[in-house]
C-alpha cells in the first residue's frame, strides 16, 4: 500500500504554505490599514522640536501607527517604534510629535495572532504524526501477515 504523505505531496505542501505565508506578509503591507487617522500637520519648526525633553506636555493625539510614507522618510517621531503621537508643550505652546510605544492592544492582537498560527502549525503536525503512524501500522500488519502466509505454506 503506497504512503499518502509522498515526498513530492511534501514538497508542494511545503511550498504552498510558505507561498500563503509570503502573500499574507506581502499583502499585509501594501493594503492600508482603515483605522481613524488625526489630521495634524505641524510647521517645519515645530516639527523638530524636541520641547516635550524638557517641559511638562498634553498628550492631544492618540498614539498611532506611523504611515509608511513617514517611516521611509525616516521623521522623527517614528524612528524608534513606529509609532508617534502628538504633545502640546505647555510652555512653549508648541504642538510637536514624539514617538510613543506600541499600543498594548496591538501588541495584545500580534501576540494571539502568532499564537493562533502555532495552534494552527501544530494541529497540523500532530494530525501528520497520525496519519504517518497510521500507515506505517498498515504496512507493519500486512507485512506480518504476509510473512505469517509464507510460513504456513
Amino acid at each position: 500500500m503506497p504512503d499518502i504523505i509522498t515526498r513530492r505531496r511534501l514538497i508542494f505542501f511545503i511550498f504552498a504554505v510558505s507561498f500563503v505565508i509570503i502573500s499574507i506578509l506581502f499583502f499585509g503591507r501594501i493594503i492600508p490599514s482603515y483605522s481613524p487617522r488625526v489630521s495634524f500637520k505641524p510647521e517645519d519648526e515645530q516639527l523638530t522640536s524636541e520641547c516635550y525633553l524638557s517641559e511638562p506636555v498634553d498628550v492631544i493625539g492618540l498614539c498611532e501607527k506611523c504611515t509608511s510614507y513617514q517611516r521611509r522618510s525616516k521623521a522623527h517621531a517614528c524612528l524608534s517604534t513606529g509609532y508617534r503621537e502628538i504633545v502640546l508643550c505647555s510652555r512653549s505652546n508648541i504642538k510637536t510629535t514624539r514617538s510613543c510605544q506600541i499600543p498594548t492592544q496591538v501588541q495584545r492582537q500580534h501576540f494571539w495572532l502568532f499564537e493562533g498560527f502555532m495552534l494552527v502549525l501544530g494541529l497540523l503536525a500532530i494530525a501528520s504524526v497520525q496519519s504517518r503512524q497510521k500507515t506505517l501500522d498498515k504496512q507493519m500488519v500486512e507485512k506480518i501477515k504476509k510473512q505469517i502466509g509464507e510460513a504456513d505454506e
